[in-house]
């Protein structure tokens, strides 16, 4: 199936490795320009040669920490001048601080919130004009926690991610007289890099052995594994290209029937 992509012009966030990455080399796949950021130099030029030499796609590279309002606008500026404009944004900035109620401080509270729901605030406004002028595509990246609990220590993440899920239905109703579609991707549980912390804090909290925590991760799918950061981004390329010409405002889980609610 042709996408429409061929010639497009995305911006993806927090892609230097993991989903972000994968989204972007999705992208890239179906003939679409790139630009790509993350806050470590180093290793967000090497995920921008990766996609180069995997797809032969322009890929340009910036780096940024979009918990920064001022980031935000210049990453925004910066790849919308070098690929003449932006058809696809992608919000993809996020992260899991694991604890609970006693041990997250004010400061923990806000990191969460800039980083997981202004990020993508901030890029979608600062994105926004150029949106409005080919009928663009936002893509925001959430997570199962804004819609289930079903982990200890989600509870920052959950908050957070529920937020960007109201964010992006009541984006949707301001993008549809522009023709901007708006929707999210919402994980559930993917092998990324980060997945090992994430699965060690587990373990020491429940009092099991890594091993055990990874089976009973796994087993949060009904497919009892792991999903893949591709298996992510096929449906993220999906909703931004023109074959969801009729999706809008929608969360569409990836996470092989993780979720319990109907």
């Amino acid at each position: 199936m042709d996408m429409g992509l061929e010639g497009a012009r995305a911006l993806v966030t927090g892609s230097s490795e993991g989903i972000g990455h994968a989204v972007a080399r999705g992208l890239a796949a179906e003939g679409a320009r790139v630009a790509i950021c993350a806050r470590r130099e180093e290793t967000l030029e090497r995920a921008a040669e990766r996609i180069r030499e995997e797809t032969g796609a322009e890929v340009h590279a910036f780096t940024a920490d979009l918990s920064r309002s001022e980031d935000c606008d210049r990453v925004v500026a910066r790849a919308a001048e070098a690929l003449g404009g932006l058809d696809v944004l992608v919000n993809n900035v996020g992260q899991i601080k694991l604890a609970g109620i006693e041990e997250l401080s004010d400061a923990d509270w806000r990191a969460e919130i800039e980083r997981n729901v202004m990020s993508a605030v901030r890029c979608s406004r600062a994105a926004w004009p150029h949106l409005k002028e080919k009928s663009g595509r936002v893509v925001n990246i959430t997570g199962l926690a804004g819609k289930q609990v079903h982990l200890p220590g989600d509870m920052a993440t959950s908050l957070t991610k529920a937020a960007l899920n109201s964010f992006t239905k009541t984006l949707a109703h301001d993008g549809a007289a522009h023709g901007i579609l708006v929707n999210n991707v919402c994980p559930g549980p993917i092998e990324t890099e980060g997945m090992p912390e994430r699965i060690g804090w587990i373990a020491d909290r429940l009092g099991v052995s890594y091993e055990d925590a990874v089976r009973n991760r796994e087993r949060v799918s009904i497919l009892n594994r792991l999903g893949t950061p591709e298996e992510v981004a096929n449906v993220a390329v999906f909703l931004a290209s023109k074959r969801a010409s009729f999706v809008t405002g929608v969360t569409v889980e990836v996470d092989g029937g993780a979720a319990s609610y109907i």
